[in-house]
C-alpha cells in the first residue's frame, strides 16, 4: 500500500521510518515552507557573506598527458592547498558521465515502492541500500537529501546481481573507468611524499571503493535547510562527478581555519577531486582534506555521484614512515580504519571533528 503524506502525519516518521526519503515527501506534498525537522541553526547556514565571490581559485587540471611533471606539480599543489581540484581530459567520454547521471535520475524517479525495496536494513542487495539525510538516528535536524550507496565488489561473482536494473549497468561501468583515473593521481601523491606504492599501501589507499546516486530535490526554502553539511571526507580520495548546470551547490572550506567558502562549480565533462582525511594523515598534514558542504535549490532538483576510495577496514591508518624521515613528529596517533570509521558515522556531519580527534 502506497503511504500519502498528510499534515497530521510526523514528517521524521514519514521520511526516516516509513522509508520515503526527502523524496517521497516532496511527491506526497506540495510543501511551501521547510518541514521543522529540516531547519538548520542559523550557524550551520551557508549565508552570502561567508561565500568568496569568485570560484577561480578551483584549480582546473588538464590530464591528457599524465606523465607531463607539470600536470604531477599542480595536482601535488592543489591537494597540499586546497585539497580540491577538477581534472578535465581524463578520457571518459561525454555520453557515459551524461548516462550515469541519467541513470542516477532514473533510479529516483522510480515508484516509491521500487525504491523502498534497496532502503537500509532490508536492501534486495547486501552491495547496494538507500537511505536519507546522513544519519538520521543520530541527527537532530535532517539533511535534505537522499542518497543510494554502492559497494564495489569485482572479486566476488555477482556483486552486482541485485543492483537496480534501472541504473546497474552504468554504475559497475563507472567504477571500472573511475579507478586507473585514481591509480593515477594516487602514483603521483605518494610519489611526491618519496614513497612508492606496494601491495599493502595499495590496500590502504583504495582497497575498498563505494559510489554514492546523491539526490537533492527541490526545497521550498532551500536557505533554511542544507543538503549535506559541511564534513571532510573520510576516506583517501573522491572523485566527484556534478550534474551539468546546477549552480551554487558544491562549496569548499577556502582555508582550513578560516570561515570563507568557495563555490566549485560544474564543468561539463569534469571530475571534481577531493582529498580525504585518510592522505592528510598519511602525508602528515602535507595534503589537506577539504571541508565542503552541499546547498539546495528552490526551482530544481540535483544529482551528483561521488566515488569513495578507502582503506579496508581494519587496516591501520597512520603517518607514512617516509615523511617521518628527518626527525618529523608524527601528528596523528595510530588508528585502526574501522574505528575512525564509526568515530564519523555515530554523530552528524560536524566539520573536520574526526580527524581532529586523533591528532597528537
Amino acid at each position: 500500500m502506497k503511504e500519502s503524506m498528510t499534515p497530521t502525519t510526523d514528517v521524521r516518521d514519514f521520511v526516516v521510518n516509513q522509508r520515503n526519503g526527502v523524496k517521497g515527501l516532496v511527491d506526497s506534498l506540495k510543501l511551501t515552507t521547510l518541514p521543522s525537522p529540516y531547519i538548520q541553526p542559523p550557524q550551520e547556514r551557508l549565508s552570502s557573506h561567508k561565500i568568496l565571490s569568485s570560484s577561480s581559485q578551483i584549480p582546473v587540471i588538464d590530464v591528457s598527458n599524465w606523465n607531463d611533471p607539470h600536470v604531477a606539480s599542480e595536482i601535488c599543489h592543489a591537494a597540499a592547498k586546497l585539497g580540491l581540484f577538477q581534472i578535465v581530459n581524463h578520457g571518459i567520454a561525454p555520453a557515459e558521465l551524461n548516462a550515469l547521471v541519467a541513470a542516477a535520475r532514473g533510479f529516483f524517479e522510480l515508484p516509491v515502492e521500487e525504491r523502498r525495496r534497496y532502503w537500509r536494513g532490508s536492501s534486495v542487495s547486501e552491495t547496494a541500500w538507500l537511505t536519507t539525510s546522513f544519519n538520521p538516528y543520530k541527527e537532530s535536524v535532517l539533511e535534505w537529501r537522499d542518497f543510494l550507496k554502492f559497494e564495489f565488489l569485482p572479486q566476488r561473482h555477482d556483486f552486482d546481481a541485485t543492483w537496480p536494473p534501472v541504473c546497474k549497468e552504468q554504475v559497475t561501468g563507472h567504477f571500472k573507468r573511475m579507478k586507473p583515473i585514481a591509480n593515477k593521481i594516487f602514483n603521483i601523491l605518494i610519489n611526491n611524499l618519496n614513497s612508492i606504492i606496494d601491495e599493502s599501501s595499495k590496500q590502504t589507499l583504495m582497497g575498498t571503493m563505494r559510489m554514492n546516486f546523491n539526490y537533492y530535490p527541490e526545497c521550498p526554502e532551500p536557505s533554511l535547510a542544507i543538503g549535506t553539511g559541511r564534513h571532510s571526507d573520510i576516506n583517501t580520495l573522491t572523485l566527484l562527478l556534478q550534474e551539468d548546470g546546477v549552480l551554487s551547490s558544491l562549496y569548499a572550506r577556502a582555508t582550513e581555519d578560516g570561515e570563507k567558502w568557495i563555490h566549485v562549480p560544474p564543468i561539463p565533462g569534469a571530475i571534481v577531486v577531493n582529498i580525504g582525511d585518510v592522505l592528510q594523515i598519511m602525508s602528515n598534514d602535507r595534503y589537506r582534506s577539504v571541508e565542503h558542504c552541499v546547498l539546495v535549490h528552490k526551482s530544481c532538483s540535483r544529482v551528483s555521484v561521488p566515488v569513495f576510495c578507502g582503506p579496508v577496514n581494519d587496516l591501520v591508518i597512520e603517518p607514512l614512515p617516509e615523511v617521518l624521515e628527518n626527525n618529523e613528529l608524527a601528528r596523528y596517533r595510530k588508528v585502526v580504519y574501522s574505528d575512525y570509521l564509526k568515530e564519523f558515522f555515530e554523530r552528524p556531519h560536524d566539520g573536520k571533528t574526526t580527524i581532529e580527534s586523533i591528532k597528537l
